[in-house]
């Protein structure tokens, strides 16, 4: 974390001396899509703004019910109809990068502030070499798993986790400006449920169970995805045959894919799956309160907002041995070999069956995510971080 060596002194709003840097934190897909770059704008943006401090969030889409100040970016969006034929999805989402970015640049919008805040690597690496001389500082959040090889283009980066950070250091990289902060989650949003029976009834309608056990996993239906919902799929169908147990899946998809999805999802476990497709964050919430434990299968994910919600939520979370997870996860969770067949299951069976087992293991998860992860943690740092960076000389 920050060292308080490296804090400036701030004068008051209306006193004279130092004014608190101006941030904006800019994102793409912003309001077309909810995916993991998407959540930590939104969630960060929103904190500092309850935090009074001055910050703007830019995304490429309309959004609704935001909580802080908010412009739009014009831009190509990824998913746009008339790219999607004869464009990969890379090309595409360099396109909204570069589109937004243009926009950016043209409009002049980045001159009204201090700090640009950027997750979206081309947009991270143009505005970088495009402002030079400007004094706008542009900080670089990797959140791809880009690591240290793109990382190293930037005066100042931002990772997830103090893992990174060693990589970058054993690979000799000057890290002085390298800061670590986790992502946050809004433990007043994600909270354990009081009533979880009238939280299935009121998102299933009262289509199964009440007493059923449900697994949820979240991720990405796109047959490329790094998420592995299709493997948490196989892990239920190995415990979860003749019990009363359900498996729900929430994630992002394009109609097609979700289709495809579905139908083989159907066909190993029938009527114990349930599909959710592109869920608002509110939605989320209530779906995260009809579960009684939370699966990851990713091999190697950059951080995995998705275990903040859950554990938040009051979930024991199972997660891949990496030491990423293994250090959001803490105590309120299983790490395991989501490479070996029957790992996951024999950890879902026995928190199927030990009710007592899974609620101890719940309440660590909460904890864990209040004392680590929650807004009043680590807005504070984001703060520290924006001081120090604006106070350092203006890179020419």
């Amino acid at each position: 974390m920050l060292s308080s060596d490296f804090l400036i002194t701030l004068a008051e709003p209306g006193s004279r001396g130092p004014r608190a840097p101006r941030v904006a934190i800019a994102c793409s897909g912003l309001g077309r899509i909810r995916r993991g770059n998407e959540t930590w704008a939104e969630t960060v943006a929103e904190g500092l703004h309850r935090a009074h401090s001055p910050v703007t969030l830019l995304g490429g889409g309309r959004v609704q019910g935001i909580q802080c100040p908010y412009e739009r970016m014009a831009s190509i969006p990824r998913e746009f109809v008339l790219t999607r034929g004869w464009l990969s999805w890379h090309h595409r989402y360099l396109l909204e990068q570069l589109s937004a970015t243009a926009s950016l640049l043209l409009r002049r919008r980045w001159r009204d502030i201090d700090i640009l805040h950027v997750a979206d690597p081309d947009m991270a690496l143009q505005m970088s070499k495009r402002t030079k001389g400007t004094g706008l500082r542009v900080i670089y959040k990797d959140g791809l798993l880009l690591g240290p090889p793109f990382c190293r283009h930037f005066d100042y980066v931002q990772v997830l986790a103090p893992y990174y950070l060693g990589l970058a250091q054993k690979q000799g990289l000057d890290t002085k400006n390298w800061f670590v902060i986790p992502h946050l989650v809004n433990i007043r949003r994600f909270t354990p449920v009081r009533d979880r029976k009238a939280a299935r009834s009121r998102v299933c309608q009262g289509a199964l169970n009440p007493e059923a056990f449900i697994v949820l996993a979240v991720g990405d239906f796109s047959p490329a995805s790094n998420k592995r919902l299709d493997w948490i799929v196989e892990e239920f169908s190995r415990f979860a045959r003749n019990t009363p147990s359900y498996l729900f899946l929430a994630g992002q998809a394009a109609g097609a894919e979700f289709t495809q999805f579905e139908r083989q999802a159907k066909s190993v476990l029938g009527d114990q799956v349930e599909l959710f497709c592109n869920l608002k964050a509110d939605e989320m919430v209530s779906l995260y309160q009809t579960a009684d434990a939370f699966a990851h299968a990713a091999l190697r994910e950059p951080f995995g907002i998705v275990f903040l919600e859950a554990m938040a939520s009051g979930l024991p979370v199972a997660g891949h041995h990496f030491p990423v997870t293994e250090w959001i996860m803490g105590d309120g969770g299983q790490a395991i070999d989501m490479a070996k067949p029957g790992e996951l299951a024999a950890v879902l069976d026995l928190w199927r069956r030990d009710a007592a087992l899974r609620q101890s293991i719940g309440n660590r998860a909460r904890r864990r995510a209040e004392a680590a992860f929650s807004e009043e943690e680590i807005v504070p740092l984001y703060q520290q971080m924006y001081e120090r960076v604006a106070g350092e000389p203006a890179v020419q």
